[in-house]
């Protein structure tokens, strides 16, 4: 028998084995290229939408563009309206400016044509009341006086017992009246006026029944006006002292009460 050699045998193996390894390459190329077609395919597609997308967005630019030129017509013709709606307020605001003149100017004549008429009134009235006080009787002018102080008519009463002593100064109750006309004083809370009118009662009546109770008010009066604290004290300890059991004397002693306490004066050549 006769051998072949190795070297024969093993040549077609390896012819073997090569076209076996070119068909599996050639099923991986088809492979490759099955798996590029499917990749193509697919980038058509998005390109595609894309394609597709880009036309929407076109279509929406364009119509963006519209509606702002739209709004922009819109925006333009508004501004005419407000420009003419400024113009017509700033007539309108001009013209209601003249009116409140011309009202105003007419309220200033009417008024002062009624201001010049109450005065004339006024003096109308004091021409006639002045007449009808001259015809006034001493007594008549003296009870109306007191009448409006008993009332607490205070300014009333004061111009009554003013006119009283100034028309009667020799009158039966001239006293009285100055007594009265200080009393109407301070109802009005004018102190020194009625300081004044008790001091006058006090320097022409200083034995008079309404004594101790002119020396109360006038005190009261110097308290008022802040002055002097130790005069307004002594008026009052005069009527506790002059006029022990009169009702006069309890109320000095009430208001005595009510003053801050005597400062006590060092003997003199002694140093406090």
């Amino acid at each position: 028998m006769r051998l072949v050699p190795a070297a024969f045998l093993a040549a077609p193996v390896l012819l073997l084995a090569g076209c076996i390894a070119t068909q599996q390459d050639v099923l991986d190329l088809g492979n490759q290229t099955e798996e590029l077609k499917h990749q193509v395919s697919e980038l058509k597609t998005a390109v595609n939408s894309m394609q597709g997308n880009q036309a929407d967005l076109s279509v929406q630019i364009k119509r963006l563009q519209e509606s702002l030129t739209a709004f922009g017509e819109t925006t333009r013709h508004s501004e005419g309206e407000m420009s003419q709606l400024a113009s017509k307020i700033d007539d309108l605001a001009a013209t209601i400016t003249s009116k409140v003149a011309a009202i105003g100017t007419t309220l200033t004549a009417t008024q002062a044509k009624g201001l010049d008429e109450q005065k004339a009134a006024l003096a109308k009235q004091e021409e006639t009341l002045a007449s009808q006080m001259q015809q006034v009787t001493p007594t008549e002018l003296f009870q109306t006086a007191e009448a409006r102080l008993a009332k607490k008519s205070f300014d009333l009463a004061a111009k009554g017992f003013g006119d009283y002593l100034s028309r009667f100064p020799k009158g039966a109750l001239v006293d009285v009246a100055t007594f009265d006309l200080g009393e109407a004083y301070f109802g009005l809370k004018k102190w020194e006026s009625a300081g004044r009118q008790f001091g006058i009662y006090l320097e022409k009546y200083p034995k008079s029944s309404l004594t101790p109770s002119a020396r109360i008010k006038y005190a009261l009066c110097l308290i008022h006006l802040g002055k002097s604290t130790a005069e307004a004290r002594q008026y009052l300890e005069s009527v506790v002292e002059d006029f022990p059991s009169s009702p006069e004397a309890k109320a000095a002693a009430q208001h005595l009460k009510k003053l801050p306490a005597a400062e006590k004066t060092a003997p003199a050549g002694t140093t406090p």
